[in-house]
């Protein structure tokens, strides 16, 4: 068993994951590692739903629920999700103490959902974790649960009511890369924790996952905020690295895909086709995610601007598989580069300039 690391990640740990990275260590680099500001003010909303599967013993008990909690916190306190949009299933509610909302059963989960398609915009964001240990019928994936378990079919049919949100299902448990290909789509990420269902044994991924949305070690790019694709190769790097401490076989290798092929990547980057649409899933910083009112004219200008030069960057993000790396690289560069003039100019004016 392993408890939830806190705090940054050893300076072995960044170098490592860091390295799978290039093209956003040029881009950090580019930006002089100065800290800008999360998506802009008029970003849609984030809604989430954590599903907590069995634990089967106790220790995993305690593990999956310390994972679930870190997992709330860090996105309702950092990362600034309000915790109306958070729902949180699992088996009871100690497992998770005042944040479960109800029974991770399938009926619960499909219910969760329905609700949430409910109350969903049609530009709204839709995340889903699952947390748990998953077991596999042949290459079909499923999430252990309390009565009838969760296959990849199941959850698919339950995210067909989002058409045009996009939608992203991080799956941290065994046998995750059984629900790659029925969760892959338009508009869809999917992240597992093995690249198939094939994979059962007990995961580390969703330590280093709720790691990377707590603290600050996964925001390679210095722009206050932290996207699934940081998380992901964060993650992924950390298992990694986890594993070899301990000298043991590394029997889990995460993937992502977004592309919608149904193929998980376990590099995505400048050469996959994966990743472009995980970068712009952005969590930024509570603290800055919105402008604040001003009565000063200036100001308001400034903010306005710097939220154009923030949505200029979501599209780019967006737009990067259709970009070589280095054109990629350059663009990135110029526009952090001219975000973070604009941030001077903010504080500047904040502080009392004229």
């Amino acid at each position: 068993m392993s408890a939830l690391g806190g705090g940054a990640p050893s300076r072995r740990g960044r170098a490592s994951w860091a390295a799978g990275f290039p093209w956003l260590v040029a881009a950090a680099a580019a930006a002089g590692g100065a800290a800008l500001t999360s998506p802009p003010a008029s970003a849609q909303e984030t809604r989430v739903l954590v599903v907590v599967g069995l634990a089967g013993t106790p220790e995993y008990r305690e593990e999956f629920g310390t994972w679930a909690s870190e997992l709330h916190a860090a996105l309702t306190g950092k990362r600034g999700v309000a915790p109306t949009s958070i729902t949180v299933l699992a088996e009871s509610p100690d497992v998770a103490p005042g944040i479960v909302g109800g029974r991770s059963t399938r009926e619960g989960i499909l219910a969760a959902l329905a609700a949430t398609a409910r109350a969903a915009g049609p530009q709204d964001r839709i995340l889903v974790v699952l947390i748990g240990h998953g077991t596999a019928q042949g290459d079909e994936g499923r999430l252990n649960i309390p009565g009838p378990d969760l296959s990849g079919a199941d959850l698919a049919l339950a995210l067909s009511p989002f058409p045009t949100q996009t939608v992203a299902v991080v799956h941290t448990g065994s046998a995750g890369g059984g629900f790659v290909a029925p969760l892959s789509g338009p508009r869809r990420i999917v992240l597992s924790a093995t690249r198939t269902a094939r994979e059962r044994n007990a995961t580390e991924f969703a330590r280093w996952f709720v790691e990377a949305l707590s603290g600050d070690g996964a925001d390679l790019d210095k722009d206050g905020a932290v996207s699934l694709l940081e998380a992901f190769v964060y993650a992924r790097s950390e298992v990694a690295r986890h594993y070899a401490e301990q000298k043991e076989l590394l029997t889990e290798h995460a993937v992502l895909d977004d592309d919608g092929d149904g193929q998980g990547s376990p590099d995505p980057g400048a050469q996959a086709g994966d990743g472009p649409r995980a970068d712009a899933f952005r969590f930024g910083s509570a603290s800055v995610r919105a402008a604040p009112a001003t009565a000063d004219p200036v100001l308001a200008r400034l903010y306005e601007e710097r939220r154009r030069i923030q949505e200029r960057i979501d599209a780019l993000r967006l737009s990067r598989g259709t970009m070589s790396a280095e054109l990629y690289d350059r663009a990135l560069e110029a526009l952090l580069v001219e975000l973070a003039l604009k941030n001077r100019e903010i504080r500047a004016r904040e502080g009392g300039g004229s």
